[in-house]
């Protein structure tokens, strides 16, 4: 009888070890299938808010293949950057990393030159469309059981 039931917790024991060891790589897995790539949305996007200081859309886009080049630039920086999890310190948001983004890139042209749309289009577009997976796990997150910040 004890032998069944040290066998019993062993067996719970290496089953609940083995689903948290699937757990996390079966979530990443979920959040790329919920987030894809959308180049066509990328290119879009571009088209209508690629120049910020008009409200009618690019006349004439740059070739797709540069724009995507440079997206998928911004998304490979940005998957080098640390995963917030749940810290929500103002350097883990939106802003303040698109921010080191463009200062990574300030020297970098475009391969299109002074043309819209510039950096920063490019990287907001990309971050959502290009890999918003990525972006959505490196956003920062509340703590599940902390109070909400005032």
């Amino acid at each position: 009888m004890r032998m069944r039931m040290r066998m019993r917790m062993r067996m719970r024991i290496a089953l609940g070890l083995a689903v948290g060891v699937l757990a996390g790589p079966v979530a990443v897995l979920g959040v790329h299938v919920l987030h894809p790539r959308d180049e066509d949305g990328y290119l879009a996007y571009l088209k209508q808010y690629g120049d910020l200081s008009s409200d009618a859309p690019v006349p004439v886009l740059p070739p797709a293949g540069d724009l995507i080049a440079e997206g998928d630039a911004a998304c490979s920086w940005m998957r080098e950057q640390p995963h917030a999890l749940w810290r929500a310190d103002p350097q883990y948001h939106f802003q303040a990393v698109l921010e080191r983004y463009l200062r990574h890139v300030a020297d970098h042209p475009l391969n299109w030159g002074d043309a819209v749309p510039n950096h920063f289009s490019v990287t907001a577009a990309a971050w959502a469309y290009l890999c918003p997976a990525d972006w959505e796990l490196r956003q920062p997150r509340r703590r599940p059981f902390a109070p909400p910040s005032d």
